[in-house]
């Protein structure tokens, strides 16, 4: 079957190309030196482990407070969703997803063979009930209930509470934006996964370092569907990426100020234009804003007017949204800021 087009890098990559020089879009930090972290390479370019260092490994499980054998290290959190989907799906099996979400979550099950079933946000209420009217989908047919919490691109995150109904059927959730893995789903939910990487609070993408946490025996046959595909990652960025794991607490020091920092600017702001409408977000460096017209347009014309970039709802399945990524320097939020409240309060003006 022919794979859709994957619109956020699609938007990213090649509609935005060379049309910005504000990036309010971007989701995570902005992308950080490794010169600091270059003294403590040691490693040899050569083949790496299959499931990653085994001192990777050590170091992601103690964040989850499990054994090194739970652990698979991937090329970032994308590549950990794909081992779960083409490991465990079978023709004939059911996932059960969030809408507005991620692509690769609602598009990818079907290349083997599988259904997805949404269950959509409700957003006017918080998704206050997203749990229970999640785990209700459940069918016998399911294989697997993937999540995203904190959510991407709503900033909603779900409670301990809301995690309770989901027991009997295997749980992934991308915990991307989680800063506390006690909060993780996997000491909620008995025999669950949880996916995370160092992209976006630690601000190192290109490390492509990223990690899924479940059973051995889930960990097992991803590592075996990765035999045939990438091998193992590069034992280069691992290094670099064991480094940025033992100064954990600085990124995390300086990740939490930038979004208490952004969050004042941003709020600050935005009461001055009620034609955006934002969903104050719970633990992500994105608010995700409610807009009076189609958000792809709006986005396009900051790119034509005002050379700013933003994520257009669309993306995700959101077309009356546009995400707002806040965890910037002041100066350049501000700057970004300024250059949207002309676009959005020329559109004020023109009302009658």
């Amino acid at each position: 079957m022919t794979v859709p087009a994957y619109r956020s890098q699609e938007w990213l990559f090649d509609v935005a190309a060379g049309r910005y020089d504000v990036d309010l879009a971007v989701s995570g930090m902005e992308s950080h030196s490794v010169e600091p972290l270059l003294a403590e390479m040691t490693t040899k370019a050569g083949y790496d482990i299959d499931r990653g260092a085994h001192k990777v490994r050590e170091a992601v499980a103690e964040l989850y407070r499990t054994n090194p054998e739970n652990v698979l290290i991937t090329h970032g959190a994308q590549e950990a969703l794909y081992l779960l989907y083409a490991a465990l799906l079978e023709p004939g099996d059911e996932v059960v997803a969030r809408t507005p979400g991620w692509q690769q979550t609602l598009d990818l099950p079907k290349r083997f063979g599988a259904t997805t079933k949404t269950v959509e946000y409700d957003l006017g209420d918080l998704d206050v009930h997203g749990g229970v009217r999640t785990a209700a989908a459940v069918s016998e047919k399911t294989r697997m209930v993937v999540l995203n919490s904190p959510h991407n691109p709503t900033g909603l995150t779900f409670t301990d509470d809301q995690l309770a109904p989901f027991r009997d059927t295997l749980v992934v959730n991308d915990e991307e934006y989680l800063t506390d893995f006690d909060r993780s789903v996997v000491h909620h939910v008995p025999g669950s996964v949880s996916v995370s990487s160092l992209s976006k609070v630690y601000g190192f993408p290109g490390l492509r370092l990223g990690w899924l946490v479940g059973p051995s025996e889930i960990v097992e046959k991803c590592v075996n569907y990765r035999r045939y595909t990438t091998i193992s990652n590069s034992p280069l960025l691992e290094d670099l990426g064991l480094a940025v794991l033992r100064r954990r607490e600085t990124y995390l020091a300086e990740y939490r100020q930038r979004l208490a920092d952004g969050w004042r600017v941003f709020a600050d702001w935005a009461g001055g234009f009620p034609q955006l409408r934002p969903i104050e977000p719970q633990g992500t460096p994105y608010v995700c804003c409610q807009v009076d017209r189609p958000s792809w347009d709006l986005c396009n014309e900051l790119l034509d007017r005002e050379r700013l970039l933003l994520m257009p709802g669309d993306v995700f399945g959101a077309p009356g949204y546009v995400r707002i990524s806040y965890a910037r320097p002041v100066d350049l939020l501000t700057e970004g800021l300024d250059r949207l409240g002309r676009v959005v309060g020329l559109e004020l003006a023109e009302l009658p």
